[in-house]
């Protein structure tokens, strides 16, 4: 039974915590893979049968939004156990440069928000001086770790390679965008691409080899989740920055002219414009999804379960023209829409091999998307607070259909006590109603029983798949990220204990949750 069939025929339950946010007692102030072994078992250990960790992706100093990153595909280096790496370990410059790190990486472990251009920086120093011992002692004679890097070269050379000189040359550039470099470089020429990978080979071959090892130990942090019965859960975000390995070397996937963005709704006269460089949907479905099936088979190959950002875009994608205030969709027939979306997701289950994906269909969705994501057997999301009949009224989640996802909040919302504590007194009194049968003014605090009235409510829906935010679990009001702003506190919280010290400070929040699981028989 594939992980697709095995889930939607249970009832699950999942915890998400982002990567950065996993604190161990080794890591340097950001968590790592090695971090992410800890908290699946201690995670697991609770019950829980998914552990979603958000996007991955690598991004450029001082951006700490994954969902605009320089690659759909690699690994930011940040995640690196670099004390783990076997060149790092046998290396005595690589020891010495640790040691005399150790008073940052102390310091770095009590910030409260992860560091991670300080953190990122320290390990690529690292990583570098590994691959030089790596290549003294390895390349140079040909080892079987040496094959296994230029297997894993080979394997993953479609992306690899582009991303690598992509890297280098963003260095080499003192991180210019690529629009400003020399002409035959910014147009990806293969002359002047082919020069400068032949010039500078050795730091060229560095960004490979750091995704080499970042995939050796997401692989592991893998194998090791599911030795405890526990799936890992990842993302596909919608699209890339402009400043992208993948828009600078296959632009014909790309419309630069048009950004991507989502239509004018309660919170936005105009809609919001991300950014983002649109796709050109019509030589990305005259070559067969080729870029987005590379995506999903990357996917695959770390993860058992994958989120498909935005959804809807897919179908029909909000997009604005350079310089337009507003923006329309890039198809207008309806029927076409569909006919868009049924290709994409039928591709998308064909390139799964039996892993999950699940769709992010949050926000202003036609009915048709719904309706296709459970005929095709894809969780969409059902977030409690914003389930509502047409009458107003909270709808009953044991109505939810099996196939879907249902949770107290995203790592865009409030968390579940934020949104409890600012919700109007009406407001609260109608969805309490709901979740507890009781007719009051609204005046219900947010308490432990509250919180586990909460939490029963997701784990007794229909739905076949739930998840948590681990902050909803222990009742903190920490958020991931605030749609719509940039500020230091996006997308850097981290949990402000290491799993040893939660088991005791969080007994009774933890031990609700697993009674809770036990009850709804969602454990593991």
């Amino acid at each position: 039974m594939s992980v697709h069939e095995e889930l939607l025929a249970k009832r699950t339950n999942g915890i998400l915590l982002p990567l950065a946010a996993m604190k161990t007692e080794q890591d340097w102030g950001v968590g790592d893979f090695t971090s992410l072994c800890q908290w699946v078992r201690f995670l697991g250990g609770l019950g829980a049968k998914i552990v979603q960790i958000l996007p991955i992706q690598e991004t450029a100093p001082g951006q700490t939004c994954p969902y605009s990153a320089l690659s759909a595909f690699a690994v930011d280096p940040v995640y690196i156990d670099v004390t783990a790496v076997r060149e790092a370990q046998l290396s005595p410059r690589v020891q010495e440069e640790i040691q005399n790190r150790q008073g940052d990486i102390t310091a770095w472990r009590l910030f409260h928000k992860a560091p991670f251009k300080a953190v990122k920086d320290a390990k690529l120093k690292v990583l570098w001086l590994a691959y030089q011992f790596f290549l003294e002692n390895e390349m140079a004679f040909q080892t079987p770790q040496a094959e296994a890097f230029e297997a894993y070269r080979s394997a993953q050379k479609q992306w690899l390679r582009p991303y690598s000189i992509f890297r280098a040359l963003k260095e080499f550039y003192r991180w210019q965008t690529w629009t400003q470099w020399p002409a035959g470089l910014a147009d990806y020429e293969k002359n002047a691409v082919d020069a400068f990978e032949a010039q500078y080979r050795e730091y060229v071959d560095f960004f490979a080899y750091v995704q080499w090892q970042a995939d050796l130990q997401l692989r592991m942090a893998k194998a090791c989740a599911r030795s405890c019965g526990v799936y890992l859960f990842g993302d596909i975000p919608f699209g890339t920055n402009l400043d992208s390995a993948e828009i600078w070397s296959e632009r014909e996937n790309f419309r630069l002219e048009c950004s991507v963005g989502a239509p004018p709704d309660q919170f936005s006269e105009n809609g919001q414009c991300w950014g983002l460089p649109a796709y050109d949907w019509k030589h990305i479905q005259a070559d067969n999804f080729g870029l987005w099936r590379r995506k999903i088979r990357r996917a695959v190959e770390l993860y058992d379960l994958f989120r498909l950002d935005h959804l809807v875009g897919f179908f029909r994608t909000y997009i604005f023209q350079s310089g337009d205030n507003k923006g329309g969709f890039d198809i207008l027939v309806e029927q076409e829409q569909i006919d868009r979306g049924y290709a994409f997701l039928s591709m998308v289950l064909e390139s799964a091999g039996g892993a999950m994906p699940v769709g992010e269909d949050l926000g202003v969705i036609p009915n048709y998307v719904r309706h296709m994501l459970v005929e095709m057997k894809i969780p969409g999301y059902k977030v409690l607070r914003w389930e509502r009949e047409d009458n107003g009224y909270y709808r009953e989640p044991r109505h939810f259909p099996a196939v879907s996802l249902c949770t107290t909040s995203t790592h865009d919302t409030e968390t579940v006590r934020g949104w409890w504590e600012t919700m109007d007194q009406r407001e609260r009194a109608n969805i309490w109603e709901m979740i507890s049968a009781q007719k009051t003014d609204g005046n219900v605090p947010f308490n432990l029983q509250t919180q586990r009235a909460i939490l029963s409510r997701v784990l007794t829906s229909g739905s076949a798949l739930t998840m948590f935010s681990w902050q909803d679990i222990i009742g903190t009001l920490d958020r991931v990220n605030v749609p719509g702003t940039v500020c230091d506190e996006n997308w850097t919280y981290r949990s402000e204990y290491t799993p040893q010290e939660a088991q005791k400070v969080y007994e009774t929040q933890l031990q609700s949750y697993t009674d809770l699981l036990q009850e709804t028989g969602r454990k593991a």
